[in-house]
């Protein structure tokens, strides 16, 4: 009878041990598919940022044909085409647009003149506002 109690208390350890390599992997997994390398530059360190939705700060998916990050908030009243085109929603004729808007018309006081840019509406500004500023 003891050694029937420890057969099966040798299978449950097992049991366990293997349980736990499955929950590791599946964590493994886990952080592998819910974090993205940040591009920023921190010397030899690697930083992540952790993903929250379909789309991401430092990799934004943007409607526009420029794949380039947002890194931080971008000064509309400065910003190139360039800059203005890795914005969600913003392609290259809606950069355009904007950076003409400033030169012949006014500068921004505020990220919501925005949409004083022609084909940039409220929807527009939804998907910008949290990557621009006015200085």
């Amino acid at each position: 009878m003891s050694e029937n109690k420890s057969k099966t208390l040798v299978e449950k350890l097992i049991l366990f041990a293997v349980f736990l390599v499955f929950a590791g992997i599946v964590v493994a997994f886990a952080f592998k598919w819910n974090y993205v390398e940040d591009d920023t530059d921190a010397g030899d360190v690697t930083s992540f940022q952790f993903i929250t939705s379909s789309k991401t700060d430092s990799a934004v998916e943007n409607d526009g044909d420029s794949s380039q990050p947002i890194s931080d908030k971008i000064n509309i009243n400065t910003a190139t085409v360039d800059e203005l085109d890795a914005l969600p929603g913003i392609g290259p004729s809606k950069a355009e647009a904007i950076v003409k808007y400033r030169e012949t018309e006014s500068r921004f006081f505020s990220p919501a003149d925005i949409m004083n840019v022609s084909g940039i509406g409220e929807k527009t500004y939804e998907k910008i506002k949290d990557y621009i500023t006015v200085e």
